[in-house]
């Protein structure tokens, strides 16, 4: 307590010795300029009054003496004990003594003036830095409910106010973490249960062909082709989530180059060309395929994929899945349509969920393909939408603003 009194005091004393000092030598010159011309006036007075005249002249003398009058009154003021280093008048001492205590006092005012402002001034910003302090280790036991009552223009209010925000931003991304972790742990569930089926069914059917040398050969055959389907099955799941990884983590960089619809969609066409020919199915391309949208070629032919092969797997035998394009000055936008047996109203808001199946959900279907096709097209400035009614067919918007 002391030393920060201390702190304040002793600059402001020694401000006020300085003003003090300057302001004693000034009283003292103006005390001795007053003595000089009190002195010379009652000299004056003396000596044009010892050297006579009428009323008129001694009127204009007082008002104009010359050095001789002023000099013969200073002699005679000499010859009776009065020097001229003494006050003129005994009044003049009394009035210069109150003056000086009158400057005194207003320098011992202004003094603790002075030092109650800074002293509580200093009080105030320990009170504003203690409450940091006491924020700072909220923060490091992750406790973020903080709230700031005072809110004015100083630095350590500005200084508050920035390590608010920072902490709601860090509550947020807690907040996301937690949620993110969750969502880890979930996901990890899903993909364990994912792999761990197909797995146990390729080891049950490996140690049949291994138990059973004398297994039929088209037994054996049907084992392998499964085995394959297995294996081509968890190997897509695994690279779809790499690359959802590569993308949640920013470290794919996608390149925006002009793209012909048309172009785009014919390349879909021809990645699904033998699971439409499986399913009996037609993908019929209408409206302006020549428009032209900066895309990542790559990328969006993929994600396009995967919602054109969701379309396929549930649409009825010689139907087709349309594919219409719309171009405007602001987006390029491609409705995909089918004719199959819809979404459920309750999955229809949760079919872009990672690992979310729906009730008509295929039977190797792991929930990846929507949600892939979603994260990919919005990185890209995209956006998709779905709407459906079961027996009537489903509709996915996927619109690439320009």
């Amino acid at each position: 307590m002391w030393r920060r009194w201390a702190k304040i005091i002793l600059p402001v004393g020694a401000i006020m010795l300085i003003i003090g000092a300057i302001s004693g030598l000034t009283f003292l010159e103006i005390m001795q300029r007053y003595r000089q011309a009190s002195n010379q006036e009652i000299s004056a007075i003396v000596g044009v009054a010892i050297t006579g005249g009428n009323d008129v002249e001694i009127i204009a003398n007082l008002r104009q003496p010359n050095l001789e009058q002023i000099s013969a009154g200073a002699e005679v003021l000499r010859q009776y004990g009065y020097f001229a280093s003494d006050f003129a008048s005994p009044s003049a001492s009394w009035l210069f003594m109150r003056a000086f205590i009158l400057i005194l006092i207003t320098l011992l005012v202004f003094a603790a003036s002075a030092i109650a402002y800074f002293g509580w001034r200093d009080w105030r910003r320990n009170k504003q830095i203690t409450r940091l302090i006491d924020y700072m280790q909220h923060l490091s036991e992750r406790i973020y409910d903080l709230h700031l009552e005072e809110n004015s223009e100083d630095e350590l209010s500005i200084l508050s106010n920035e390590l608010y925000k920072i902490m709601v931003l860090l509550r947020e991304a807690a907040g996301n973490n937690q949620k993110a972790k969750q969502q880890l742990e979930t996901a990890l569930a899903d993909i364990s249960h994912q792999l761990r089926t197909p797995l146990t069914s390729m080891q049950v059917m490996v140690d049949n062909i291994y138990d059973d040398p004398r297994m039929p050969l088209a037994v054996r055959q049907d084992f392998l082709r499964s085995i394959s389907r297995q294996v081509e099955s968890m190997s897509n799941l695994v690279m779809t989530l790499l690359n959802l990884a590569k993308f949640d983590n920013g470290s794919i960089r996608l390149q925006q180059l002009p793209v012909e619809a048309g172009e785009l969609l014919r390349e879909v066409r021809q990645k699904l060309e033998v699971l439409a020919d499986l399913h009996g199915v037609t993908i019929v391309l209408v409206g302006d395929l020549r428009a032209k949208a900066r895309l990542d070629r790559r990328w969006q032919a993929e994600a396009l994929a995967n919602i054109v092969k969701n379309c396929l797997e549930h649409s009825p035998a010689d139907s087709e899945v349309t594919i219409i394009v719309t171009n405007s000055p602001l987006f390029l936008r491609f409705k995909i349509k089918d004719v199959g047996e819809g979404i459920a109203a309750k999955d229809l808001h949760h079919i872009f969920e990672r690992f979310y199946k729906a009730k008509n959900s295929a039977v190797d279907s792991v929930g990846i393909g929507l949600a892939f096709a979603k994260t990919v097209i919005e990185a890209d400035n995209g956006q998709i939408s779905v709407k459906s009614q079961e027996g009537q067919g489903t509709e996915f918007t996927v619109t690439y603003y320009k």
